[in-house]
């Protein structure tokens, strides 16, 4: 069974890794559900599984509060979507909005490069980063030569994004799909996953 900080069951995490495009199933089967965004004055506070449903909500609340600055990610489990992940990080990043961790953050998968995606980032003593690789029907993410076409959705956003793709080639290689692993701080360091 994965290695999560969350309550997904196994029959979830067996239908992530065949099933990614079917979000609406996944979300009724888990405990977690898709993610909420609470608005406090010039932050905004986001909990629970990213996606299609969750980057409608995202776009809405910052569109209409212009005055939110910061995105500040607690419990983020993942997405269950790439495609609709990858848009809301470059969204975030192009809208030049900051993300931040606080002690009790605790953010895996797609919710790192949500966290990534921010033009300011914070991360409070405490806070927890779960990385992995993907998978989809055949094999996980690690598996697929560099040069296949199976990447290119992830190195055009970490390019979109102005990340280093080093640290998409590590999370592919920190722990399989059914796995997690949870950076240290001379990794968060050594992949400046918190600015100056």
């Amino acid at each position: 069974m994965i290695q999560t900080k969350f309550k997904i069951p196994l029959i979830l995490v067996t239908l992530t890794l065949f099933l990614n495009s079917c979000g609406p199933i996944l979300l009724m089967l888990s405990e977690e559900k898709a993610a909420n965004i609470k608005i406090e004055n010039t932050k905004a506070y986001v909990n629970g599984i990213l996606g299609e449903k969750f980057h409608k909500r995202f776009v809405k609340a910052i569109n209409e509060n212009p005055k939110v600055k910061t995105i500040v990610l607690e419990k983020i489990p993942g997405s269950i979507n790439d495609e609709w992940n990858v848009k809301t990080c470059i969204f975030l990043y192009e809208k030049g909005l900051n993300t931040e961790l606080l002690p009790h953050s605790v953010i895996e998968s797609g919710g790192v490069d949500l966290f990534i995606s921010g033009n300011k980032r914070r991360i409070a003593k405490g806070a927890e980063i779960g990385v992995h690789s993907w998978s989809d029907l055949k094999k996980d993410g690690i598996e697929y030569p560099k040069n296949s076409k199976e990447h290119d959705i992830f190195i055009d956003f970490f390019e979109k994004i102005d990340y280093d793709i080093n640290f998409y080639w590590y999370t592919l290689k920190a722990a399989p799909a059914n796995g997690m692993h949870y950076m240290s701080k001379e990794e968060i360091k050594k992949y400046k996953l918190e600015t100056p």
